[in-house]
């Protein structure tokens, strides 16, 4: 058995033997680390109950702070509390003791939207929720992204790595669409490619002498399926990206604000960036005429990735070291010395939550977006 998502209580039913001479029952609890070939260790016996002629019922709250105490005694000195725990029971009726049928094994990565919600990490508990409850799945690419579950400006507001980020994504991109040199560059052939796209796909037919200005961008949400990944449209003609990875973006964060609900919920992602404006034809007495692009808005959002699958089997991905004080106060640490107070969580906790629950859904996050006012000409073509 394993005990379900938010779902704290762990129940013992049974009915005695008929024209048994006793009163009350008790009932012993015994754990053990799931990890371990070890023998269960008694943690806790429950006061003595009425014994009923038919069924009786009991049961036992297994929460955070319940889980973290019996964690502890099963610790082995260096190495870090057990991320998954067997529970067992025996009924105690007179002086007989008899074992329950059912083991409930609990994993410790099932309490921790719980604990970032305590901790006001609103954004990553949010996401937490979905991966626990929505299904299971491992190919992210088969199932709808997340769309709007965070906010561009939160994350600005959050981190000023993104904030500085996304201001020179802004203008480097300008830059690139700004220079009228003859020589093309890499930003201003991606652009002329997603209006070609547009066109191709019948979301945009270019401007004539006698219409001559036509707006274009795909700014929709809709899903749709593209190059074997569900996407929302506007992802499919974005232009430009930059990703937000590594010891200048996530380790210059961590180093200013440390272990926050910014990298709880993100940490390394990309910026996407698409354009809506106009095409324009323009007469040129003196040369041919051409059709421009106007770019009018760049809009910019954060492609996420959210799944706890490890690039290298060899190890797992670190995820932060845990520490239960009491039900209001929670640790979480990048580092520790002290691993015997701690759990250490890893990628690898989340997919032995999944093997054991059947749950645990892989998915993509796109982020709301953000949009910034501008005036770029790029001429698209001589006509």
């Amino acid at each position: 058995m394993v005990l379900a998502f938010e779902e704290n209580k762990a129940h013992v039913k049974f009915t005695p033997e008929e024209g048994l001479d006793a009163s009350d029952f008790k009932i012993h609890v015994y754990a053990k680390d799931s990890s371990k070939n070890s023998s269960s260790l008694l943690v806790y016996t429950s006061k003595k109950h009425p014994l009923k002629a038919g069924l009786n019922k009991w049961s036992i709250i297994i929460d955070y702070v319940f889980y973290a105490k019996v964690a502890k005694k099963l610790v082995v000195a260096g190495k870090p509390l057990p991320n998954s725990i067997d529970f067992s029971f025996k009924i105690q009726i007179n002086d007989e003791k008899s074992d329950v049928a059912n083991t409930i094994s609990v994993h410790f990565v099932r309490y921790i939207p719980k604990l970032l919600n305590k901790l006001g990490f609103t954004n990553a508990e949010k996401l937490q929720r979905i991966w626990f409850t929505k299904g299971n799945n491992t190919n992210k690419d088969n199932v709808n992204p997340e769309i709007d579950v965070v906010s561009f400006n939160w994350a600005i507001n959050e981190s000023s790595q993104v904030k500085t980020e996304y201001n020179d994504f802004l203008n480097e991109t300008g830059s690139k669409l700004n220079n009228n040199l003859f020589f093309s560059n890499p930003i201003r052939d991606a652009l002329k490619s997603e209006i070609n796209k547009m066109i191709k796909d019948g979301l945009l037919t270019l401007p004539t002498k006698s219409n001559p200005s036509k707006s274009f961008g795909v700014t929709n949400a809709s899903i749709i399926d593209y190059r074997g990944e569900r996407i929302p449209q506007f992802e499919k003609y974005y232009f430009n990206s930059k990703p937000f990875s590594g010891f200048g973006d996530l380790g210059l964060h961590y180093i200013f604000d440390g272990l926050d609900d910014f990298i709880a919920a993100l940490a390394n992602f990309n910026y996407h960036m698409f354009a809506t404006g106009s095409l324009e034809y323009e007469e040129n007495k003196w040369s041919s005429n051409v059709i421009t692009i106007k770019v009018k808005q760049l809009a910019v959002y954060i492609k996420d990735s959210f799944d706890f699958i490890d690039d290298d089997s060899s190890k797992s991905q670190p995820l932060g070291y845990w520490k239960i004080n009491n039900d209001k106060s929670i640790e979480v640490e990048r580092k520790t010395s002290d691993k015997s107070n701690y759990f250490e969580v890893t990628n690898q906790s989340y997919r032995a939550y999944r093997d054991a629950h059947n749950m645990g859904y892989n998915f993509y996050v796109y982020s709301k977006i953000r949009t910034q006012a501008t005036n770029y000409s790029v001429k698209l073509k001589d006509i």
